[in-house]
Parts: structure tokens; C-alpha cells; sequence
């Protein structure tokens, strides 16, 4: 019963100790430096000698730090991580380096110095910070900020890196409140590098994995934008066009209330304006180089289902009304020289599509009656007993027992046993 006591006593110790430990926590206050509070020291960080020592780098990197010294700051930093990897103060080192090189305009270098903390050290109580830091690091890059290779060189942003940043941090925090908007600024820098695939892929993200964020309403409203981009104008191919009208839509059903509905109501009208006119363009067409008011009539007729009350629309209204009026198109300078062009009839586009087209596929043209009154001649081979070879002409048959006689037939004469063995004497 006592020995029982004990264990459970020293269970109990252990667990308490642990606790104490898992409690512990590196502190910097401008009187002290750093400190271990809320745990055990040399059960947290190990021998005292060694204790000291990562005390001393880590109180002398944030002076030199603080006097803006960072170079020195790094160095002292560097002796942490390297000698002391697996102490307490490793993460924080990392942390600092990074702030460092972030103060040199290494932007790259203070990611990494944060991506060790990711990889090495999961269960560091301030992730959240890491993944805050990592994105201040990419927001920097963003904004366009000069970067120093080797911290004194300057040299060209590179946008790429900010996208790879923040890659990462929806990565590596995929549920934090930095994800959403680190994919809208995926977004917005792809559209201002004109890499819109790049664009669609992460706001399709953001309103997919994210449909409560704050960030959702911006998506929709941005996806539209960059759809609108890829517009060229109404010749050209309207399928971004579509997909822009479409996000419009989206944004002003499911977000009635935002503040950007003035501007996705004036970009749907646009957009709207644009695709309708796509179809007065070939309506156009029709009616001043083809002189066919009929196919004209039906393009401006989807002008105005399209848009009703665009500017296309009206514009699709006055021309119905001059064919329906009988006016005629004005003269082009063709018209003046060749006279006006005439529209092909009915009969003229039937003779069009056929009989070249079967002749170019060496296939010859007959009636029904033909066919069945000829229904193909064959040319068929036989070779008689003397040797001789024999050709006549016969029908294929269509159906019955005879078509599949004559499609097995190898053409050969069938033989006799009496006439091979009188072709075979004084042979064999």
C-alpha cells in the first residue's frame, strides 16, 4: 500500500514538473533582458554553463540590435540556433534573426530564418506570430519595397517572392485569419503582373475554402475584375465577357449590402453593354456588307434581349427600324465598282454542298433507283483445270445465302476430286 503511495506521489511530481517545464517562457524586459519565467531553468534549457552563455548571446544581439548594429545582431543570434539548437531560446533567436534581416531589406533571408521555426519547432507557443511575421515579410514586398542583397546591394522587387510567402502561409496555417487575405493578395498581384490563370486560381480558393471570410465579397467582386481585363472588346471573343457578367451578378445577389454595389452594378452594365454589342457588331455586318436584312434583323433582335436598356440596344432599335422602313444601306466603294452585293438563294447554297464534296472523296453520285437497279458490279477471276484464268463480270449480291458465298469466295475454281486425280497422273 505505502509502495503505491509513493508511485502515485512520484506520478504526481512528474506530472507537476512537466507542467512547470511546458510553463516556461522566454521573456525581454529593457531592465533584465532575457529571461525563463514560469518553469524550471536548467530542466527547460539545460546545464547551467550552457545557460548562460545562450543568455549572453541572446542579451548582447538584442543591444546591438536595439543600436541598430544588425550585422552584429545576426552574429549573435547565429551562436544560439548553432550551439544551442535544442534550447529554449532557438525559436525566439530564429524570430530575431529574421527581424534582422527584415531591417537590412534581406527579405527572402527573414523568411527563412522563420520557415526553420515552422519546421523545427511545431509546438513554439507563438506560431501565430511566425505565420503574422511571414506575411509582414511578403505585405513588405508587396508594397514594393527596395530589396539589398547581402543587405547593402540594392536590387529589383521580385513580386514572385511575395507570392511564394504567401503560399506558404496558407500552407502552413491553412485555418488562420491570414489565409483569406494573403490569396486576395495572390490575386492582386497576379493581376498587376498580368498573370490572370494565376489570379483565378486563387481566388477560386479564397471562395471556395473561405465562403465566410470577410474576404468573400471581395473575391467575387475581384474575379470579375479580372475577367474584365481579359476583355478586348466587342469583335472579339466574349467569353470573358461572360464570365465577368456572371461574378457581377454573383457579388450583387449574395452581397446586397456592401459597399462596392455602385461599382459592380456600373461594371454588370459594362459588361452587358459590351457582349450585346458584340451581336449589333455582326448584325452590322449583315446589313452594310451583306445586304441581307434578315439575317441583320436577327442579331439586333439579340441585342436587345441581351441588354434592353443599353446603349447597343437603342443603337440595335434604330437599325430594325431602317429595315423595316426599307432603307438600304450606303454604298460601299465594292458597291460603287462591282455594284451591291447579292445574297445567295436558297437554291445556290444546296448546289453549294453537294457533288464537289462527294467528287473530292472519289465517291460517285447516283440516284436511288440507280443504286438498286445496279447495286455493284464485280469483276471475278477463276482458274480452270488446263490452267487457263477466266474473268467475267458479275453483281455483288445485297442479301440472303449468296452474300456470304460471295464474300468468302477466294475467286479460285473449286476442284473435283476426279479432276485432281486426273490432272495428278503420270505426275506423281
Amino acid at each position: 500500500m505505502k509502495i503505491t503511495s509513493l508511485i502515485w506521489r512520484a506520478a504526481v511530481a512528474a506530472a507537476c514538473l512537466a507542467c512547470a517545464a511546458a510553463r516556461a517562457d522566454l521573456v525581454w524586459t529593457p531592465d533584465r533582458g532575457w529571461q525563463v519565467q514560469g518553469g524550471v531553468l536548467a530542466n527547460v534549457i539545460g546545464e547551467n554553463v550552457n545557460v548562460q552563455n545562450a543568455l549572453e548571446a541572446m542579451n548582447e544581439g538584442k543591444k546591438a540590435f536595439d543600436a541598430g548594429d544588425y550585422w552584429a545582431a545576426l552574429g549573435y543570434y547565429r551562436i544560439v540556433v548553432t550551439d544551442y539548437p535544442n534550447s529554449i531560446f532557438a525559436p525566439e533567436a530564429y524570430y530575431q534573426m529574421s527581424q534582422a534581416y527584415l531591417k537590412r531589406g534581406q527579405f527572402m533571408d527573414a523568411y527563412e530564418s522563420l520557415q526553420e521555426i515552422v519546421k523545427k519547432y511545431p509546438d513554439y507557443p507563438r506560431f501565430n506570430q511566425i505565420i503574422g511575421a511571414e506575411y509582414d515579410v511578403a505585405a513588405t514586398i508587396q508594397s514594393g519595397e527596395t530589396p539589398y542583397l547581402w543587405g547593402w546591394f540594392p536590387w529589383f522587387t521580385n513580386y514572385n517572392d511575395a507570392v511564394k510567402i504567401y503560399e506558404s502561409v496558407v500552407k502552413d496555417a491553412p485555418y488562420s485569419d491570414y489565409s483569406p487575405i494573403a490569396l486576395m493578395n495572390i490575386s492582386l498581384i497576379a493581376e498587376q503582373e498580368d498573370k490572370p490563370d494565376q489570379a483565378f486560381d486563387a481566388l477560386d480558393r479564397l471562395i471556395n475554402n473561405y465562403p465566410k471570410s470577410i474576404f468573400a465579397s471581395d473575391a467575387y467582386l475581384q474575379m470579375a475584375k479580372v475577367y474584365r481585363s481579359l476583355v478586348e472588346g466587342a469583335p472579339y471573343d466574349q467569353s470573358p465577357t461572360r464570365s465577368a457578367i456572371s461574378f457581377f451578378k454573383d457579388y450583387l445577389i449574395l452581397f446586397p449590402n456592401e459597399s462596392q454595389v455602385a461599382n459592380a452594378e456600373q461594371g454588370l452594365e459594362e459588361m452587358e453593354d459590351t457582349y450585346a454589342r458584340s451581336r449589333l457588331v455582326m448584325g452590322d455586318f449583315y446589313y452594310y456588307y451583306r445586304n441581307n436584312g434578315v439575317a441583320a434583323s436577327i442579331f439586333y433582335n439579340e441585342t436587345i434581349t441581351i441588354a434592353p436598356n443599353s446603349p447597343a440596344a437603342k443603337e440595335a432599335e434604330a437599325q430594325l427600324k431602317k429595315i423595316r422602313d426599307g432603307v438600304p444601306p450606303p454604298m460601299t466603294p465594292y458597291d460603287w465598282i462591282w455594284g451591291r452585293y447579292r445574297p445567295m438563294g436558297l437554291s445556290e447554297l444546296e448546289d453549294d454542298t453537294h457533288v464537289e464534296k462527294l467528287n473530292s472523296e472519289s465517291f460517285e453520285e447516283m440516284s436511288v433507283d440507280q443504286f438498286l437497279e445496279t447495286p455493284g458490279a464485280a469483276v471475278v477471276e477463276k482458274v480452270m483445270p488446263d490452267g487457263s484464268v477466266e474473268s467475267y463480270e458479275g453483281f455483288a449480291p445485297m442479301y440472303g445465302e449468296g452474300l456470304g458465298d460471295y464474300l468468302f469466295d477466294d475467286g479460285f475454281y473449286q476442284w473435283t476430286q476426279s479432276q485432281i486425280d486426273g490432272a495428278t497422273d503420270g505426275v506423281l
